[in-house]
């Protein structure tokens, strides 16, 4: 079977208080294509395609609609809603126990609770409830010399987050681009192949550019690929359309780990130190 993951159930299992009792929205539904014999492809959904020199995992997070916007729009509204009831609690608790602290003595009084509002209200972010994990394992097809995946998910819009692994409930393992990264667009029935991720060698920092973090993998990233890795057979019959890659500017360290950022892409994006310069409309 395929490996089905609802981001958005795992995202808001710890973020959702308010509104635990409802089915929460799913904004990605995503499946890694197994290894079979036969390729079954959903027309309402879309595929990307991904070939590495050795197992990796990739880490996407899909940009929101409008439609998807308005929706975590309320969830947030109705998560600070409850936020608030809570908080009302609180403070009504605290100054019941700071009055009677006045007239008796060794009355413990609870901190001052902090009233949630717009600013400092903490709730996950969208991207963490849309994301998709591509690798290291679930792979559609693997060689001596490569590992193939084949990811089905919605169409949409989807920016790269790094080269890590996060599992639910345990640390998350890798790198982001928090410093600089790309978005490229999948479209319904279509495959969408994201290039080749080679080994690549290690990636010194850049001279003088004391803000550029170091690419402490050296992976070369969404290359063409060579010669001898051809497309599998099983899918070498439909449309494949190369991705087309656009700056998606720099990203949070949602997960605390390694930062780092991807290499200048010609034709994409450069580094103007730690500034990214859109090259696509040029």
């Amino acid at each position: 079977m395929k490996r089905i993951m609802l981001s958005a159930a795992l995202a808001l299992a710890v973020a959702m208080p308010a509104v635990a009792k409802e089915k929460p929205p799913v904004f990605v539904e995503t499946a890694s294509i197994p290894d079979k014999p036969v390729v079954a492809f959903n027309p309402a959904k879309a595929y990307a395609l991904l070939r590495t020199e050795v197992a990796t995992p990739l880490l996407l997070m899909k940009v929101p609609t409008a439609e998807d916007q308005v929706v975590y729009d309320k969830l947030r509204a109705a998560a600070l809603d409850e936020a608030r009831r809570k908080y009302a609690k609180k403070l009504a608790s605290y100054k019941e126990s700071l009055a009677l602290a006045t007239k008796t003595s060794g009355v413990r009084v609870p901190e001052k609770p902090v009233e949630p509002t717009e600013a400092n209200f903490e709730f996950t972010p969208f991207g963490m409830m849309a994301s998709v994990s591509v690798g290291p394992m679930y792979r559609f097809a693997k060689s001596k010399t490569s590992s193939t995946y084949l990811q089905e998910l919605t169409p949409g819009t989807y920016r790269v987050y790094g080269t890590l692994a996060a599992v639910p409930g345990a640390a998350a393992a890798g790198s982001c681009y928090c410093m600089g990264s790309v978005a490229f667009d999948v479209k319904a029935g279509e495959i969408t192949d994201l290039g080749v991720i080679l080994a690549g060698d290690p990636v010194a920092r850049v001279p003088g550019d004391s803000s550029a973090p170091v690419d402490l993998s050296g992976q070369k990233l969404f290359q063409a690929a060579p010669a001898a890795m051809v497309i599998d057979p099983r899918i070498a019959s439909r449309t494949i359309t190369p991705a087309r890659y656009k700056p998606a500017g720099k990203l949070p360290n949602y997960f605390g780990v390694t930062i780092t950022r991807m290499p200048e892409m010609p034709g994409v994006f450069r580094y103007e130190r730690d500034k990214i310069v859109d090259l696509t409309a040029q």
